[in-house]
């Protein structure tokens, strides 16, 4: 009985489609059993069908006649009901308004598209932190800053599938940093990657990377700890505001960022004292265990859902 339930269990194809990694996982039970990652660059990005053909080794390298379905995170808008790529800002016009259940028809099975965040909110969702929560926020801090919206199981898309978009959140109305060519003040002016690394080249003489950040500030270095200071309090600004608008059962954070130890020491200590109606029980903010798997495990499931 045992083993015909287990002969049951499909399997199902996930694939992480960011600005310069594509990440692939054969997925059964929930779990990542088999996995590649491939680097491209603008020499792939340069030609019309360039990246789609990267894509489609990818899944060929992971490829088995049992798998039921394919599911992609892309980095960037989607229309996940025509399965059809709209825009993102990290890739080429030439990626825009690819179809991809037609481009991958070859495969024979259902091709399911989201944005990569959704995915990664709706892995850690349904296979890491957020088991046991039926509301649960995905927030991820890497180039930028990427939010999602997981209710029972589902990614919450809103009206124009941007519910859970609190990167461009609106944290310093006068005089805050530059967001793009037009706006200011975002979250994402002070807490991401490009955000940091603006800061740096601000401060810092030498050449200095977002990663050196954590030793220089345990070191003492002042402009480290200057540039950690005014991105902790952003994020803690930040958190309090998804805790008060959105009052989830969870935050789980994920990206690159999420693992600097000084920037959650700063935010930590500040972003509860944001929050202005203290509930019974705080909103727990977790890192990820899962991390890039979540990517994979939530494009995968896509498949699956109905």
């Amino acid at each position: 009985m045992q083993y015909q339930q287990e002969m049951n269990i499909p399997y199902t194809i996930g694939v992480d489609v960011g600005a310069t990694k594509i990440a692939a996982g054969l997925v059964r039970g929930g779990k990542v059993i088999k996995k590649i990652s491939v680097i491209h660059g603008p020499e792939v990005q340069s030609k019309k069908t360039g990246l789609l053909t990267v894509i489609d080794k990818t899944i060929e390298s992971i490829w088995r006649p049992e798998v039921v379905g394919i599911g992609l995170g892309l980095a960037g808008v989607t229309d996940q009901q025509k399965g059809i790529f709209l825009n993102g800002a990290n890739f080429p016009t030439t990626f825009r308004n690819i179809n991809f259940p037609v481009s991958f028809k070859k495969y024979g099975c259902p091709i399911q598209i989201d944005n990569d965040v959704h995915a990664f909110a709706l892995g850690e969702a349904l296979y890491g932190a957020g088991r046991e929560h039926g509301l649960v926020f995905g927030l991820t801090l890497g180039t930028g800053v990427g939010g999602a919206l997981i209710v029972d199981g589902s990614v919450f898309h809103g009206r124009d599938n941007s519910t859970g978009e609190v990167g461009h959140m609106i944290i310093q109305m006068e005089g805050g940093a530059p967001c793009g060519p037009k706006q200011s003040g975002h979250l994402e002016s002070y807490v991401s990657g490009t955000a940091l690394q603006h800061q740096i080249t601000e401060r810092f003489s030498k050449p200095v990377e977002p990663k050196d950040l954590d030793g220089l500030v345990l070191s003492g270095n002042r402009q480290a700890t200057e540039i950690i200071e005014l991105a902790g309090r952003a994020l803690a600004v930040g958190l309090a505001n998804i805790i008060q608008t959105i009052n989830p059962d969870i935050i789980i954070v994920g990206g690159g960022l999420s693992r600097m130890q000084t920037l959650w020491k700063v935010c930590k200590r500040q972003y509860k004292d944001l929050v202005t109606y203290r509930q019974p029980r705080s909103t727990p903010v977790v890192i990820s265990k899962l991390q890039n798997d979540a990517n994979i495990l939530g494009a995968a499931r896509l498949t699956l859902m109905g």
